[in-house]
């Protein structure tokens, strides 16, 4: 994509997740996005296939951690993949404070993100 933006492309991306944006982060996906939590049963956390299910994930993820907060590290983005590492922080609803880093792998289509599978270090 000749005039991809990628620097624009994290802003935005960054932007939409702190603010807790639902139609934000849904506006950046494809249609048939995959989206992968950093939590969940499975080895690749939750996941949510296609953009109506992906906003269902987004809004859950605010829902189950209502203070949310991102703080980007550093990133790479070319016009097909990104990697953003951020600390994230929050309260879970019910729970503790935490503080974790967090990468999220994206692969971009046509300036949207097709897929974003999120990556978290993890207290065992």
């Amino acid at each position: 994509m000749a005039d991809f933006d990628g620097e624009a492309f994290v802003r935005r991306f960054n932007s939409v997740w702190d603010a807790h944006d639902v139609d934000g982060i849904v506006e950046m996906f494809t249609d048939d996005v995959i989206f992968e939590a950093s939590f969940g049963s499975e080895p690749h956390g939750e996941r949510a296939l296609g953009k109506e299910a992906a906003r269902k994930l987004a809004a859950a993820v605010f829902e189950r951690i209502p203070d949310l907060h991102f703080e980007e590290l550093r990133h790479f983005v070319s016009p097909d993949f990104a990697v953003v590492e951020s600390v994230t922080s929050g309260t879970p609803v019910g729970g503790t404070p935490y503080e974790i880093h967090l990468v999220d792998v994206l692969t971009i289509r046509d300036g949207k993100i097709a897929a974003k599978r999120s990556y978290r270090k993890a207290r065992l």
